[in-house]
């Protein structure tokens, strides 16, 4: 391997693989078979599993965790008793696309994409068959499922859960702090929003802190979520209100509602 950058713990590399120029590799490393590594990508602590790519520009490992309402003390312990594993977590056949920065202590499943220059920050959870758009920022503490699709340039803000077969259109923003700010001589709440499965999000909606969308509900493009939105009903406007039931022919597929027992 040429101009690879090795700080050795535990390097392991599959069969097959390609690793391009100006790669560094930190700490524990596992790379599975028929893996690409693109030029100046950043490892550590990282496995990869098989049929994983990933292009030029990444860093999977960026290490810092920033933020008014975390605990230091708590986040050292945490890297102290995580120092013999993998921190970040790869399945098959992902595809990290260029420029993407993950932190560490993110898990993410197989078949996923990963498109360009997305941020997915500490304590990530994402599920199978996902796919995460360009430009899009994941903040911490973020649970996501499987088979979603979320769009380009959207802001997905701390402690959101979002179930699976969820559609979140492009430049949707997620809000968590309530109230506005931490400078003010009131106390701050962070309350993610919760997405419930198969649910539609449109593009540009703006979703207010600690609000629940129901399943299958569909918000329209342009909508501001200012309160709780009841399953399989169409809302819309500033704030956001009901304006028809959802049809049966827009409902998820009648074997997943079965499986989630809907």
């Amino acid at each position: 391997m040429a101009n690879k950058n090795i700080n050795h713990e535990k390097i392991l590399i599959g069969k097959n693989c390609k690793i391009s120029d100006n790669v560094t590799l930190v700490g524990n490393i596992r790379i599975g078979n028929n893996c690409k590594i693109g030029n100046n990508v950043f490892l550590k602590s990282v496995s990869l599993d098989d049929n994983t790519i990933v292009e030029d520009n990444s860093i999977l490992g960026y290490g810092n965790i920033t933020g008014h309402y975390y605990n230091p003390k708590q986040s050292h312990e945490n890297d102290s008793l995580k120092k013999d594993t993998y921190q970040i977590k790869i399945g098959k056949n992902v595809l990290i696309r260029t420029g993407v920065t993950i932190y560490l202590d993110v898990n993410i499943s197989d078949n996923c994409w990963i498109n360009h220059n997305a941020i997915i920050r500490e304590n990530v959870t994402i599920s199978e068959d996902t796919t995460i758009g360009s430009n899009t920022i994941c903040e911490n503490n973020v649970s996501i499922g499987k088979r979603c699709a979320i769009h380009n340039n959207t802001m997905i803000c701390a402690e959101t859960m979002i179930e699976s077969y969820v559609f979140i259109g492009p430049g949707v923003t997620f809000t968590n702090n309530s109230p506005i700010g931490h400078l003010r001589n009131v106390p701050s709440t962070i309350r993610g929003a919760k997405l419930r499965l198969g649910c539609a999000i449109g593009g540009g909606v703006t979703v207010c802190p600690g609000v629940e969308i129901g399943h299958e509900a569909i918000i329209a493009a342009g909508a501001i979520v200012t309160k709780d939105i009841p399953p399989r009903i169409i809302v819309a406007g500033n704030p956001a209100k009901k304006i028809k039931d959802v049809d049966s022919q827009s409902f998820i597929k009648e074997d997943i509602r079965k499986q989630y027992g809907i």
